[in-house]
Parts: C-alpha cells; structure tokens; sequence
C-alpha cells in the first residue's frame, strides 16, 4: 500500500516565475518609447473664418546665422550693434512675435549662443531654433 500512498510535497514557498512578466514589460516599454514621439505634433487651426475677434499672430522673425558670423534679420544683412537695436524694438512691443534662429549648417555653437544671450537680454520670451541650414 505504501506504492499507492501520497507523498506530500515539502513545505517550502511557492515561487511565481517573474521572467514572463519582466520580458513583456520591456516588450511594452520599447513600444511606448518609438510611438511616444509620433504621438507629439502640431495642432493647425483654421481661423479663416473668423470675422470677430479673431486672434492674430504676427509673422515670426528670421534671424539667419551664417559660418562666417553673418546675421540676417528677414533676409536684410546686419551687424551685432543692428541686432541689439533690432532685439530691444522687438521686446518693447505690446505681443512680440516669435523670433526664429536659422544656423547655417556647421555654424559655431559660440556664435548661436551669443545671439541667444542677446536676446536674453533683450527680455524676449518666445525663441526657437530651427534645424541648421543645409
């Protein structure tokens, strides 16, 4: 009879395979990381309709920054003293529109940087930086 007899397992701890678990979280961690960007874009609203009150936005301003140090305020050749001058009448007004850098491509990161830190100084807020020129 002992053949037939049930032999309990030992008591110990019952352990949970985590592998599985910890394999489909990086599978979903990867996932969420390449779709994340795609789900970031702009939102374009058509205001051509509109007949009261309609909000209005200025132009932005193109600052082209050349290799050779060359500045280029909406196509107009101008030196750094200009741009001074130029940042403080943009800042002064009421909704100043954006002012928009263009690098040349293989343009110093000094001279991007000290056309930043002038407008800085000038107080103005809304500043972007496009991808270098090609």
């Amino acid at each position: 009879m002992a053949a037939f007899a049930l032999e309990r397992e030992p008591a110990g701890f019952a352990q949970i395979n985590v592998t599985p678990l910890v394999d489909v979280m990086l599978v979903l961690l990867v996932i969420f990381m390449i779709t994340a960007p795609l789900l970031t874009h702009k939102l374009a609203l058509d205001f051509s309709h509109c007949s009261v009150n309609c909000p209005t936005v200025a132009d932005p301003v193109k600052l082209s920054i050349k290799q050779t140090g060359e500045l280029y305020w909406n196509g107009v050749a101008l030196n750094h003293a200009e741009l001074a001058g130029n940042l403080a009448v943009l800042a002064q007004q009421d909704d100043p529109p954006m002012l928009t850098l263009h690098p040349e491509a293989r343009t110093k990161y000094e001279r991007i940087t000290e056309v930043l830190v002038m407008a800085k100084n000038a107080k103005l807020r809304r500043i972007s930086v496009d991808s270098a020129e090609r």
